[in-house]
């Protein structure tokens, strides 16, 4: 609620004394710093909350780590993650990963799905920040397009997609013109997750 500078002379007896502006423009500011604290704690909250149901089933740490023996973690989870397994040092065209996962999806380019059903793929990439050339970042199969963003001015891109895919097709990530793309799980990652096979 916001009081006019008369309503104010009018109700507080101040008459032309000019506290009346001061104490109004003091008022403002207080209304707009309450204003944005509310606006920070309801943010806060949004954050809390969205967390809590992220990491509500998730295991304590989510980084991908590719045992000696390259033993599944899961014969019968319905998510993949792959990681990064190219030389950030070393301009890269096409991507190859590595997961602890023995799964529906095998290879490290080109990742085979092995079983048709209902897909949602994300991938994530950061490069370099030595680049500085528009790069183009294209997740497809042999049939078509799946995944397809540009990185030109920021430094990552995040993708997802939900889609079919059938036994057989092949997946493959570029970057196109080739380029220092970073090497940390947390900063280049592919993931799919099986909706239901039919």
């Amino acid at each position: 609620m916001s009081l006019s500078a008369e309503y104010y002379t009018d109700k507080t007896g101040d008459r032309g004394g000019g506290g009346g502006a001061a104490a109004l423009a003091h008022q403002r500011r207080l209304i707009q710093g309450l204003l944005v604290w509310a606006t920070l704690l309801t943010l806060g909250l949004g954050v809390s909350i969205t967390l809590h149901f992220i990491h509500r089933d998730s295991p304590a740490s989510s980084k991908v780590t590719v045992p000696a023996d390259n033993q599944a973690e899961s014969k019968d989870s319905s998510l993949m993650r792959f990681a990064p397994a190219w030389d950030r040092r070393e301009n890269v065209t096409f991507l190859t990963w590595t997961t602890n996962n023995i799964g529906f999806i095998k290879g490290k380019q080109n990742l085979t799905v092995t079983k048709h059903g209902e897909y949602f793929l994300y991938l994530q990439l950061t490069l370099d920040h030595q680049q500085k050339a528009k790069h183009t970042i294209t997740v497809r199969s042999q049939k078509q397009e799946i995944l397809k963003g540009f990185i030109n001015g920021s430094k990552s891109v995040f993708m997802a997609n939900g889609i079919f895919l059938d036994n057989d097709d092949i997946l493959t990530v570029t970057c196109e013109p080739g380029a220092k793309i970073m090497d940390s799980h947390a900063e280049s990652y592919l993931g799919v997750i099986k909706l239901n096979s039919t």
